[in-house]
């Protein structure tokens, strides 16, 4: 066991390789292999310190441009995906070096002022201090700046840029589902429960209680227009919490923007509005209208250009895979 505390990044398993100490409940993992490719192991430590990595860059680009909140997901996101990426990376660069593949360090150069010039406008003294900063050397960061002109390069030859173009009836089905995204958003059709949060006869705790129970039984298939009349207080309870089509100018902003956010269909969680708590079900959209065909027609045309090249690449990254020698193991 010494020597293995010599190497904290050993990149192996020891459950995996059944080295026990005795009388060990569970034994330690020093660093987990989460993938072998063509017999060169992927280690946890080596997913981690990919993730950083690409964390970092991406932080130092964006910096003051995004909030906390895409930061985060942008963050969970790469997490996700960081074996997949790393899987796919090793391939395509072995695929580069196989095919001869060389990039000229004047090609790193311009990559590299491209990005300063992008995310720093073009002050490299703050870029270098940044880079510093995210403890990541030039060296590295041109290292990077290469691997990703290889990954673009042949991501690129074999997206198949030459495709058929898209048939007429291509680009009709496709128009018919995105045309929804581009339509006016017109008015809604809106139901409104109003559960005060305290009243004479009851506590401020029976009335969270109570509307526990509503989202309960909205839950269980209750229908919206009964619950109204049972429980809400306001002028629409009579009518099952119907107000009607309403614009935008119709309700307070925060009930206005909720109602307008709902999907056809759907009821909103309870919305905390100063003495009330107001359940909102949007029965329908009315008076939407999307652009003509030929509106559309570059976008439509747009979609499906990259949708293939995607699907594309797909193949041609699941041949990469076929061909090589990938063992993916559970974390």
């Amino acid at each position: 066991m010494s020597f293995l505390k010599k190497l904290p990044c050993l990149a192996v398993a020891v459950t995996a390789l059944g080295f026990a100490t005795i009388g060990e409940a569970k034994p330690i993992v020093l660093n987990s292999i989460r993938a072998v490719v063509n017999g060169e192991p992927i280690t946890q430590s080596m997913v981690d310190a990919a993730v950083q990595t690409q964390v970092r860059v991406w932080l130092m680009g964006n910096k003051g441009m995004v909030s906390r909140a895409q930061a985060e997901r942008e963050i969970r996101e790469m997490e996700k995906r960081a074996l997949d990426d790393l899987i796919d990376r090793k391939l395509i660069l072995t695929e580069f070096e196989r095919l001869g593949g060389v990039i000229k360090e004047q090609y790193v150069d311009e990559s590299v002022t491209r990005f300063v010039q992008d995310r720093f406008n073009g002050d490299r003294d703050k870029f270098v201090k940044d880079l510093n900063d995210s403890g990541i050397t030039i060296a590295q960061f041109r290292k990077i700046q290469s691997d990703q002109i290889a990954i673009q390069a042949l991501r690129s030859q074999n997206s198949g840029g030459n495709a058929v173009p898209n048939t007429p009836w291509e680009k009709k089905e496709k128009y018919d589902e995105i045309k929804s995204e581009f339509a006016s958003e017109g008015k809604v059709q809106l139901r409104i429960m109003s559960i005060p949060k305290q009243t004479p006869d009851s506590t401020f705790d029976a009335q969270e209680a109570l509307i526990k129970e509503i989202v309960g039984n909205l839950n269980s298939g209750v229908d919206f227009d009964a619950l109204a009349k049972a429980h809400s207080a306001d002028s629409f309870a009579a009518k099952g919490g119907y107000v009607g089509i309403i614009g935008r100018g119709t309700l307070n902003a925060g009930l206005t923007e909720a109602a307008y956010a709902i999907p056809p269909g759907q009821i909103s969680a309870p919305l905390d509005d100063g003495p009330f708590w107001r359940i909102l079900k949007v029965e329908k959209r009315v008076g939407q209208s999307a652009p003509s065909y030929e509106k559309l027609e570059e976008e439509v045309d747009k979609r499906l250009r990259i949708e293939k090249r995607q699907k594309n690449m797909e193949s041609w990254l699941l041949k990469l895979r076929r061909d090589a020698n990938v063992r993916i193991y559970d974390n």
